[in-house]
């Protein structure tokens, strides 16, 4: 593999990665990369996905080889299981861990790229004090770090990845940021929108909570017009093409100012009423109105 490549160098030379974790993520990263030329090694702890591995064409190994090369980028795709109510960051610390020890045994530069959903802070927090007390090397010109959120869906992720509608890149430095503006030289027609790693966190986040409020907020009006002997479908339908918030994606996404004028407020207290009066509870609809005014918007109802 080809010795680290710094940002300043140009994109001339095939670029080197190293995927941790050949999960659902890994895998869909790893068969976009290798179509576009890149070397890439998928590492991973189960003995049979490296077996299946191998028989896809992937090269593939335990982490404990993870030291023998020198990739450009070391892209962490580990999984991050909720236990408890809480996300377990077992395994991301396992990795980084590796890359840690890797990155000990290198005297030239590489690039740490967190792809797991992780917790605003996580990459550089704890990922960052891992890989600076397993490798013993300290500051931001040792190595770079970035988080760069995957939006796949598990069944199509291989072409999601291919043809991604955004990619966004988090960064600790300049030179994180420059490194991953040369790794996806290979997609220079999808808009590529750079921030902060904390902030590549929250969107990654946001993306996943936002489609699935999106999902039980439909259910919960489902549920409501069934009882009421209302096709949702033919409604759903309309709304698909008439309601702003589905068609303007800029809607509502300002933050930290609540919805008012002559509809939103009192069509939001009225059908939770109307419900009411047919033995219909609608919490989610609740908290849309609770949130809305403790921002200091009129709820127009006492109680909710």
């Amino acid at each position: 593999m080809s010795a680290g490549i710094h940002p300043e160098i140009s994109g001339s030379s095939r670029i080197s990665v190293a995927i941790i974790g050949g999960g659902v993520v890994g895998v869909a990263t790893g068969r976009g990369l290798v179509s576009r030329g890149f070397d890439t090694t998928i590492f991973d702890t189960s003995r049979e996905r490296i077996e299946a591995l191998r028989e896809e064409g992937f090269t593939a190994y335990e982490p404990t080889q993870l030291a023998e090369l020198s990739p450009d980028f070391y892209l962490l795709s580990v999984p991050t299981p909720t236990t408890n109510g809480r996300v377990d960051l077992g395994p991301m610390r396992s990795a980084a861990q590796c890359v840690g020890n890797a990155l000990a045994k290198r005297d030239d530069w590489a690039c740490v790229v967190v792809r797991s959903t992780v917790p605003p802070g996580t990459t550089d927090e704890v990922v960052a004090r891992i890989l600076e007390e397993c490798s013993g090397r300290s500051g931001h010109e040792s190595f770079g770090l970035s988080m760069n959120p995957e939006f796949l869906r598990a069944a199509s992720a291989t072409q999601d990845f291919d043809d991604p509608r955004v990619i966004v890149i988090g960064a600790r430095d300049d030179a994180s940021e420059k490194a991953m503006r040369l790794f996806y030289e290979a997609w220079p027609d999808v808009p590529v929108i750079t921030m902060t790693n904390r902030e590549a966190e929250a969107a990654k986040y946001t993306s996943n909570l936002f489609n699935a409020a999106k999902i039980s907020f439909f259910n919960e009006l489902h549920e409501t017009f069934t009882t009421m002997g209302i096709d949702s479908s033919v409604a759903f339908d309309a709304v698909l093409n008439g309601a702003e918030g589905l068609w303007n994606p800029r809607y509502g996404t300002r933050g930290g100012a609540p919805f008012a004028g002559a509809c939103l407020p009192k069509d939001s207290a009225a059908f939770i009423s109307f419900a009411r009066d047919h033995g219909i509870q609608m919490p989610i609809l609740a908290a849309v109105i609770e949130t809305n005014a403790r921002l200091g918007g009129d709820p127009m109802i006492d109680d909710l």
